[in-house]
């Protein structure tokens, strides 16, 4: 994973997202929907799991995580999906943490975005459950699927 310094990612204005800030899912349309672009397709690697407060926590691993990017993202929007993760830069206790990782389009190139990691590693494997393929979007339409029939 290539480390970037801050005064470099004061220009990333793109966020990779696997979860409820997908399109179709209701923090797409309460933080970005209308404020966002363009939405790209994009995969990355580590552990998903989905917790039982019914959004999703990505771990390190090495399973591909499928997700969308977003962008542009600007300062204002970047500070109220921190609000929304639970992070913030100065405090230790955060619930995901904010870093900047390439994330692979279908395309095949690599664009640095920003990507929230869950903090709690040991809470997700005990109380959440594996999503298989790394896609929560799936996973979150089968779940309806067993629940109706």
């Amino acid at each position: 994973m290539a480390a970037y310094n801050n005064r470099y990612e004061r220009y990333i204005n793109r966020v990779f997202v696997y979860g409820t800030l997908m399109k179709g899912f209701c923090n797409y349309k309460r933080y970005l929907e209308g404020r966002i672009n363009r939405i790209t397709p994009g995969r990355t690697h580590g552990l998903l799991y989905h917790l039982p407060e019914g959004y999703p926590a990505l771990l390190e691993g090495n399973e591909t995580i499928e997700g969308e990017i977003m962008e542009p993202v600007d300062e204002d929007l970047l500070k109220t999906l921190d609000w929304l993760e639970d992070y913030a830069e100065s405090r230790s206790n955060n619930l995901y943490v904010r870093e900047v990782r390439n994330i692979l389009t279908e395309s095949g190139e690599e664009l640095p975005c920003w990507i929230y990691i869950y903090a709690d590693e040991k809470y997700a494997k005990e109380n959440g459950i594996l999503v298989p393929n790394g896609n929560w979007r799936r996973f979150m339409e089968e779940k309806v699927l067993d629940m109706s029939g």
